[in-house]
């Protein structure tokens, strides 16, 4: 290796470490990609009696989410957390490790197979079944959520989320087949006019990710409501639209009780449970912010008629 060679290798790493870095990047792994690979080895069906979660995804704040949660628990019986550990990133971090798998790795000889492995064989790298790795993350959930919503007195569960996207609800459909999914979205504008009035200093992900600017705001809801349109047919999700659910829209309302297996008590629409009115020096949005937020939501905005 000639000296310069060895410098580069000394402060960059190694020609091939580097080449084989640059194909994954290209590759772009993701939630999703990992699942398709879970699957492709361990295929996943509802069976019957699986339990039937609810998952209401909402395109970011102030959209409504918690009036439709109230809505749905006012069938008996069902329980929905309200954006549980919401800066822990319970979801996102735990679907985040499944971005590793791909074809090729695991090794299929790292993986046990059901016989115990002698002292003299190799065991440097000796992994579980990648079924055992989904058990584990239903387990999480079960005892996190599930079981203490059961402990409540409820016949059955949900969470109720603003940050999540379309691959963070395939995951959820990978640990709950039989799981029912509602995407909400509403206007950008007239969410971040709502949002503003709270101080406008939330995180999509605590704390890389604040969410204390127009844009940022925008994107989120770009990036979410462009994900649910995509991808509600492939998980069988219900779309809702705010402006629908306000309206006390009949076909919507009746919609969600067949999607749901719910009665929904329509009184809750015109329940007012506290305030959104804080107050405070950020709560007017100005022109330029109200430019930086349609650049943000575009194209989607404009083609579900949002435009101002």
């Amino acid at each position: 290796m000639n000296p310069l060679s060895y410098f580069l290798s000394a402060v960059r790493g190694t020609s091939t470490a580097l080449r084989d870095h640059e194909a994954l990047v290209r590759a772009t792994p993701s939630i999703a990609s990992g699942l398709a690979e879970l699957t492709r080895l361990f295929p996943v069906a509802a069976a019957p009696g699986e339990p039937r979660p609810i998952f209401l995804l909402s395109a970011g704040w102030r959209a409504g989410s918690t009036l439709l949660q109230r809505l749905i628990m006012s069938h008996a019986g069902v329980l929905m957390w309200g954006e549980p550990y919401d800066e822990c990133g319970v979801v996102q971090r735990m679907a985040e490790m499944l971005k590793a798998f791909r074809p090729g790795w695991p090794p299929e000889e790292y993986y046990y197979s059901d016989e115990k492995p002698r002292a003299g064989d190799w065991v440097a790298n000796f992994f579980p079944r990648a079924d055992a790795l989904r058990r584990g993350h239903r387990a999480f959930f079960d005892a996190t959520f599930a079981q203490p919503a059961c402990a409540a007195g409820a016949r059955r569960w949900g969470v109720k989320e603003v940050r999540l996207g379309a691959e963070h609800a395939h995951y959820l459909r990978w640990l709950y087949p039989a799981a029912k999914l509602v995407f909400l979205y509403r206007n950008p504008l007239h969410a971040y006019q709502s949002y503003c009035r709270f101080g406008r200093n939330w995180y999509d992900l605590w704390p890389e990710k604040p969410v204390f600017t127009p844009r940022a705001f925008g994107t989120h809801w770009r990036d979410l409501t462009s994900g649910f349109l995509r991808e509600a047919q492939a998980l069988n999700a219900l779309l809702v639209r705010y402006e629908d659910l306000v309206a006390g829209d009949d076909r919507l309302l009746v919609a969600l009780e067949g999607h749901l297996d719910v009665q929904l008590d329509r009184r809750v629409l015109k329940l007012k449970v506290g305030s959104s009115e804080r107050g405070g020096a950020h709560s007017h949005v100005t022109r330029l912010e109200k430019t930086l937020l349609r650049r943000a939501v575009a194209p989607v905005a404009e083609q579900l008629g949002y435009a101002w």
